[in-house]
């Protein structure tokens, strides 16, 4: 795979917009933003197979973090050129089972979570309104 930070920064750019048109009100919105922010502190203290966990962990209530954390795995499948394999039950699957996937690949595919999520964060700063005072 031949990298090129436009393409990751244009898959983040309309994942995140079409996910904030689901959030319908502003406190919908910020808490997607919150959690795009989020990610990368998430993802770097506790790792991607633990983010995998927590997106099927997030109760009814809390679906604007939930639809975020979805809309960062699908994003990172379409990155690394497959569209299905992060995507639900089987993505929790494929990230914990080391026939699928050895270490290194694992710590490699951490290492792209990374920059992807420091993506989410710059662009959920431009895509979700400023909070007014």
């Amino acid at each position: 795979m031949n990298y090129d930070s436009r393409e990751m920064s244009s898959l983040v750019y309309h994942n995140l917009s079409e996910s904030r048109k689901q959030a319908s009100s502003p406190s919908d919105q910020k808490e997607q933003k919150s959690q795009a922010v989020e990610l990368y502190s998430y993802v770097s203290t506790w790792g991607l197979l633990r983010l995998k966990a927590e997106e099927f962990a997030l109760s009814a209530s809390q679906k604007n973090k939930r639809d975020i954390v979805q809309c960062f795995f699908k994003t990172l499948s379409e990155l690394i050129q497959d569209p299905d394999f992060l995507v639900g039950k089987l993505g929790l699957q494929r990230l914990s089972d080391r026939q699928n996937l050895s270490a290194s690949e694992y710590l490699g595919l951490t290492g792209v979570a990374l920059q992807l999520a420091h993506e989410f964060a710059f662009w959920a700063e431009a895509i979700y309104p400023k909070e007014k005072k």
